[in-house]
């Protein structure tokens, strides 16, 4: 988009200002710059009757290009005004704002509402019930004519908003599998990022959730791991391959107390601890899993030996290590790499030193090369001493 492209607006697209939910709900989180941009579109919307010139939203708003093209999405984002390019031009879409009570039922919307204003201003804006009980009427008693085409089994449906997420449900299977947020607010926030960027539905996303919570703690850090997983392409060892189905066929716990059942001993708190830290880091169980194994391997003992795991652990984390695979990879990198540095050192040194400082040294040289050498030797220093004269 450059700002001699040109743009009309759609037939029959006239829409009424909520002025009310523009500026109460939507101006904290779009901005000056987007608001002025879709009040601009509204006064000028002219039935789609001619083509206009960007440069003259950049004239009459005293933009850049760069900041109308923010304000473009923002305003995309948020469902207010979609742009279709056509040809060289562009058509412009207006749509109305949502009414201050559905923007506040929008889960998303009155998330990132609340990190701006706070939970207590966005409390207020609520409209509370009158009270008391409401007198029905159905539809059906007035006009008698609709009676067919109502359904007395219907139910209240919830509205279908567009990039909305279902957090009510999502909270209900949280409840009920012990499951709770770390910070609600920015959690929220990066489940629907997730659900959008995968094309998810709540459900989905909370399979991920609870598949790589922390402690019973959502852990955003980690579904983004999860998501970052690639395919490795590898000839696996035996013994390798056995090791990456053990380290994803169970939770790091679990993988902790079949070896340490082995060694006839039971996990302690530090050892629990440590699981959570290298949780915290982002690692994924199979990859812990593969630190408690090579922990022991190095170091004998009935318990995890904790500055070795988190060494290896902060290079796993470093390293973006996101699975089995890849961390047996590692180890096989760090084999090879010791075993080249091991060979270097039985190879033999080479130096500058002459052989014949060497005090074994057995001079082997013929007596007819010797006495060459003496000869050449002698006319060097009579070269040097006439040099010198």
């Amino acid at each position: 988009m450059k700002p001699n492209d040109r743009f009309s607006f759609l037939k029959n697209n006239w829409v009424s200002q909520d002025t009310t939910s523009l500026v109460q709900c939507y101006l904290p989180i779009i901005g000056q710059d987007a608001l002025s941009l879709y009040l601009y579109t509204l006064a000028f919307w002219d039935d789609g009757q001619k083509e206009h010139l960007f440069a003259s939203i950049l004239n009459h708003l005293n933009f850049g290009m760069d900041r109308l093209l923010k304000a473009f999405k923002i305003l995309a984002a948020f469902n207010l005004v979609t742009l279709y390019q056509n040809g060289d031009g562009y058509k412009l879409v207006i749509h109305p704002t949502l009414s201050q009570s559905d923007f506040l039922r929008h889960t998303v919307y009155r998330t990132l509402l609340e990190k701006r204003i706070s939970d207590t201003a966005v409390s207020d804006l609520r409209q509370e019930a009158a009270g008391g009980e409401a007198l029905t009427v159905p539809l059906s008693q007035v006009f008698p004519e609709i009676e067919d085409m109502t359904s007395h089994d219907e139910m209240p449906v919830r509205d279908n908003f567009t990039n909305d997420f279902d957090l009510e449900h999502f909270r209900q299977l949280m409840a009920r599998d012990g499951l709770r947020f770390q910070d609600e607010q920015s959690d929220v926030l990066e489940l629907f990022k997730i659900a959008e960027e995968k094309k998810w539905t709540w459900f989905e996303t909370y399979q991920l959730a609870k598949g790589t919570a922390v402690s019973q703690v959502i852990s955003v850090k980690r579904m983004r791991e999860k998501l970052a997983q690639k395919p490795v392409s590898s000839d696996f060892s035996p013994q390798e391959a056995t090791i990456i189905r053990e380290a994803k066929s169970k939770t790091a716990l679990e993988f902790l107390a079949g070896i340490k059942q082995t060694r006839n001993a039971g996990i302690i708190q530090a050892e629990r601890d440590l699981l959570k830290q290298m949780a915290n880091l982002g690692l994924l169980d199979e990859v812990i899993n593969v630190v408690i194994l090579l922990t022991f391997n190095k170091v004998d003992s009935a318990n995890l030996n904790e500055k070795y795991a988190m060494k290896v652990a902060n290079d796993y984390s470093y390293n973006k290590i996101r699975s089995a695979e890849e961390a047996v990879l590692r180890i096989r990198e760090k084999n090879q790499k010791g075993q080249a540095q091991k060979s270097a050192k039985t190879d033999p040194v080479k130096t500058n030193v002459p052989k014949w400082s060497n005090p074994e040294y057995k001079n082997e040289t013929s007596e007819e090369t010797r006495l060459e050498l003496e000869r050449k030797k002698k006319e060097m220093l009579a070269r040097l001493e006439k040099g010198g004269d």
